[in-house]
């Protein structure tokens, strides 16, 4: 190993792995944009500037290119090869073996927003009371396809990717607050019924979220088989189910903000079938015995490693890599009292396989 190894980390040649998680989250996104100006064109509000016919154009133009992105999330996580995911697995639902029931919801999100796409092209063959009874998929087909983002993808604890959850919820939950305000045309007791269905919505989707992804060790608990957690990590099923919960440390970590030297080793794991390697660094801070591990996982590229996963141990909590620049690693770990920022900045020496350095935290925010 070379002391540029860590240099390579998430800059190689795995496109089909980054493009699959961006244009996860780009549909989140148009797919909430799509649920919003839906709601705006069915609220009837219009302006000098806005008029009735652009809501209504631009939320079919943009539902159509919604459904191409997710094609493209589709055919790249297929292609990916990373987890067993077949086209099947898109269409049909809960057929995975990797986190089947997350990944299945995605399927069930897909085929409602098929319906409602092909429902509306056909909408003066089947009528507009099919049309309409069929479009109302929409509302069910967002919040189903947030929990599968939440569920099945793997960067839900990136502070970047959980504002995208926020940010979207935020939006849906605004515009049809204001269509069952606006909807005066409809009884009271079936708005009051559509604002207790959609409040319920979304302290479901925030408990999930608080007590699942976003919590260490969903990985785990996401119901991805023994086996295949032991294939994508290189370890052997066995230890897997009698590996032991991390040590906890023999003092607390320190109390951010807080900038420390740390010593340790360097570990690599050679490539196993699959052609992942792993580069482990085991650190202790100074005057201190809180222990700190990373671990960084991904296909071998040019003497270094192109990340794919990571797990991150500072005592008591955990967390994984948000950032790489040369040598110097960023990562978030969280744990009973919150969240910190840590940033290293380290020396490695690959012929003695040690390394020494910076350690800095902050609170996250």
């Amino acid at each position: 190993m070379t002391a540029g190894m860590l240099a390579t980390v998430g800059h190689g040649s795995t496109a089909l792995w980054y493009l699959t998680r961006a244009t996860g989250l780009v549909s989140l996104i148009l797919l909430s944009a799509v649920v919003v100006l839906g709601t705006v064109a069915s609220v009837g509000w219009t302006s000098d500037r806005w008029p009735r016919f652009l809501s209504q154009s631009l939320h079919r133009n943009l539902s159509l290119f919604c459904i191409v992105l997710i094609g493209v999330h589709v055919v790249t996580t297929v292609g990916d090869g990373y987890v067993p995911i077949g086209l099947a697995d898109a269409v049909i639902p809960f057929r995975s073996a990797y986190r089947p029931i997350w990944v299945g919801l995605g399927a069930v999100a897909f085929d409602m927003l098929l319906a409602v796409a092909i429902t509306s092209a056909l909408r003066r063959r089947i009528g507009v009371r099919v049309w309409r009874g069929v479009h109302w998929l929409a509302y069910a087909c967002w919040p189903i396809a947030v929990v599968h983002g939440l569920g099945s993808g793997s960067d839900a604890r990136l502070p970047g990717a959980t504002l995208v959850f926020v940010l979207c919820m935020a939006a849906v939950a605004a515009a049809v607050a204001w269509r069952l305000a606006a909807g005066w045309a409809h009884s009271i007791s079936w708005r009051i019924g559509g604002a207790v269905t959609g409040l319920a919505v979304l302290v479901v989707i925030t408990v999930f979220a608080a007590v699942g992804p976003l919590r260490p060790g969903w990985s785990h608990r996401a119901g991805t088989s023994s086996a295949l957690l032991s294939q994508l990590s290189g370890t052997s099923s066995a230890s897997y189910a009698s590996a032991p919960a991390a040590s906890a440390p023999a003092s607390a970590t320190p109390s951010a903000p807080f900038e420390t030297t740390v010593s340790g080793t360097i570990a690599t794991t050679p490539p196993n079938g699959a052609g992942d390697a792993e580069v482990s660094l085991t650190m202790r801070l100074a005057d201190t015995s809180v222990p700190l591990q990373v671990r960084i996982i991904g296909p071998a590229d040019n003497g270094g490693v192109v990340l794919r996963r990571s797990e991150v141990t500072f005592g008591q909590l955990t967390g994984q890599v948000t950032g790489l620049d040369g040598s110097t690693i960023n990562a978030v770990v969280t744990g009973p009292t919150g969240s910190l920022n840590l940033t290293m900045r380290l020396s490695l020496n690959p012929g003695g396989g040690t390394l020494t350095g910076q350690l800095s935290g902050s609170a996250a925010s």
